[in-house]
């Protein structure tokens, strides 16, 4: 049990080290820079990546449901993004109340 504290308390460090610098070095970055906007990019890859697995290769109680179910709700939930004016609540809210619905008529 104490490795696991260990193991707690050094990813604890490692998440604030990071924070840490990313306020220290905040005034000398600019938002409009080519590296600002890359690490931008890169971020949106990311989640977009993310996201894809989970929909297309989704693991534990997820992958349960069918394939077109998740795809529907997603799509539901983006559609609901852009029809509320960009109310990511509201969409996250429509998506999963979709996929609970789909499954459970299933």
């Amino acid at each position: 049990m104490p490795e696991v504290w260990l193991l707690l308390a050094v990813c604890a460090l490692g998440t604030y080290f990071w924070r840490g610098l990313g306020v220290l070095l905040s005034e000398r970055i600019s938002v409009n820079s080519d590296l600002f906007s890359w690490v931008t990019c890169v971020t949106y890859s990311m989640i977009a990546g993310l996201v894809m697995r989970i929909i297309v290769m989704p693991s534990g109680l997820l992958a349960t449901s069918l394939t077109w179910h998740r795809l529907l709700a997603c799509a539901l939930g983006l559609a609901a993004y852009y029809v509320l004016r960009r109310n990511l609540f509201v969409a996250v809210c429509v998506g999963a109340t979709a996929l609970i619905v789909l499954n459970y008529l299933r």
